[in-house]
């Protein structure tokens, strides 16, 4: 059997970075008068890229956003995330156990979020040394996810074809781009109600649900052995 690519998102995969992203965002678009709820901000910017996210407050504020909002957004974000961010639950132990799996080749992260963003989050919950120079972001791959161009940028950097990539995602954005890469995909989704995650699913194909990072391990295993 060929080795086996793991390719990570990074929001709400790795790190559990997107209430507090939602929140700070919120704060910035309403700075702008926007009216904007940290739950709205959650559910409509899930799995965005920063690109995606100015595209959808420039339509809501009905002109271009200012210049420097961004990086004002980005700052904030950054200041909040080295005092408040949290690792997702077991995923350092969940990581450790998937590289004693010998069918594992590598592991990487592929993720919307900017460059900077994502190497902050991961150096700010210990989680670096498994993917230090392995992080793959939209602004160097193409177009962001829900398009394959990231995972497939990931995969082909690293040396693998899409059919022996698994991917672990939470987005829908992410779950359709790794289908549109020809990639297996795990979708984890610990909040979600049983019944909203497979009619989100049923849309997109096979993208199996897990909702506890201790399981993941065995459903890799679980799949490199069909």
């Amino acid at each position: 059997m060929d080795d086996t690519l793991i390719i990570f998102d990074c929001d709400g995969v790795l790190v559990n970075s997107e209430p507090l992203a939602a929140r700070v965002l919120a704060e910035a678009i309403r700075s702008l008068g926007v009216a904007m709820e940290n739950d709205e901000a959650a559910r409509v910017f899930l799995g965005c890229s920063m690109e995606m996210v100015i595209d959808i407050v420039a339509a809501r504020l009905g002109r271009p956003v200012e210049t420097g909002f961004t990086q004002s957004f980005l700052d904030q974000l950054h200041m909040e995330m080295q005092r408040d961010l949290a690792a997702i639950a077991g995923v350092h132990e969940a990581i450790k156990q998937i590289l004693l799996n010998g069918n594992v080749g590598g592991l990487c992260v592929a993720s919307n979020g900017e460059p900077e963003t994502v190497a902050l989050s991961l150096e700010a919950v210990g989680l670096i040394s498994f993917f230090k120079g392995r992080l793959y972001t939209a602004s160097a791959a193409g177009r962001p996810k829900p398009y394959p161009d990231l995972f497939l940028h990931a995969a082909h950097d690293m040396n693998y074809a899409p059919a022996n990539c698994i991917v672990i995602e939470d987005s829908l954005h992410g779950v359709n781009a790794a289908l549109a890469a020809g990639m297996r995909i795990f979708r984890y989704a610990p909040y979600a109600e049983a019944v909203e995650v497979r009619d989100h699913t049923n849309s997109v194909a096979e993208a199996r649900i897990f909702i506890n990072m201790n399981q993941l391990p065995s459903l890799i295993a679980a799949e490199l052995q069909r």
